[in-house]
Parts: structure tokens; sequence; C-alpha cells
């Protein structure tokens, strides 16, 4: 599932506030390991982090131009990375949680030797796991701390 209008971009230190809105969002709070609000000097101290570890790929999708969600990978090792995916608010309920989840992958695959993407979803978010379960996720681990463990091989 693509769309020429939707393109995966790196996220750079301008994207700090766009990120942490979306981060500090409601309801991205509750399906996080970490759901307290973040003050901005501490997510920039993270972003300016992240931004230079080269384990790490932050990725902001656009939609004809207009941010409209992040994607992260987190290497793990063996060619396996850890995926978090987060819609800006308004971009829910459009359909384009798989798109841009789809965009990020794309992106990894033509960078690093990914062999597989790993992502956590909290047991209570039923619209994350539909999303990895419809972009061909499989469940790898019984729920720990709340959040299911699920695998996907990439091509």
């Amino acid at each position: 599932m693509t769309s020429p209008a939707v393109a995966a971009r790196d996220a750079t230190e301008a994207d700090a506030e766009l990120l942490l809105a979306w981060r500090n969002d409601p309801r991205a709070r509750m399906a996080s390991h970490a759901t307290g609000v973040i003050g901005f000097e501490h997510h920039l101290h993270w972003l300016r982090g992240v931004l230079s570890d080269a384990a790490r790929l932050l990725l902001v999708v656009e939609e004809v131009g207009v941010p409209v969600g992040t994607v992260r990978f987190d290497h793990e090792g063996a060619g396996e990375w850890e995926v978090s995916i987060t819609l800006a608010p308004e971009s829910r309920g459009r359909g384009l949680s798989r798109v841009v989840l789809a965009a990020g992958e794309r992106l990894l695959a033509q960078r690093h030797e990914a062999v597989a993407v790993l992502a956590a979803v909290h047991r209570d978010n039923a619209a994350s796991a539909a999303l990895f379960e419809h972009s061909g996720y499989l469940e790898v681990a019984p729920a720990e701390n709340g959040f299911r463990r699920l695998r996907k091989t990439l091509a």
C-alpha cells in the first residue's frame, strides 16, 4: 500500500516542536512505554542524540509536503530494528498509518541491511495491533509488561 504523494524524509532539529507536540498528544502517550508529558529541553536533548546515532533512524513522513507522521527505527542487532510510529493527531482516521509505516520500512531497507522489524504494541491499543498485523507482523512473544512483541521479516 503506497501513495505517490507520501514520502519519508530524515527528521531534523527543525522538527523538534512538531515531534514533541505529537509525542505529548494524550493518545500517543497512552500507547507509549513512557506516558508522562515531556518538556522541550528534555525532548531536544533526546532528539539531538537520536539524530547523531547511526543505530537509529528517525523519519518524518509527509503527504504532499505536509507532515502526517513519524517513524523511528532503533537497531537491535543482527539486522533487527525496532519500530515506533506516531501519526499526527489531525492525520488519524484517514487510513494513513499503513502508508506511513510502509514508507519508513522502504527507507530503512534502502539504507541498512535490515532483516526484520520488531514492534512492541500495548495490549489495549487495538488500532496499532491492527496496523502491524495487516502490515505482515506476527506475534513472536506473549505480552510482557502490557506490550505484545511482533516481528516482520523484510524481503
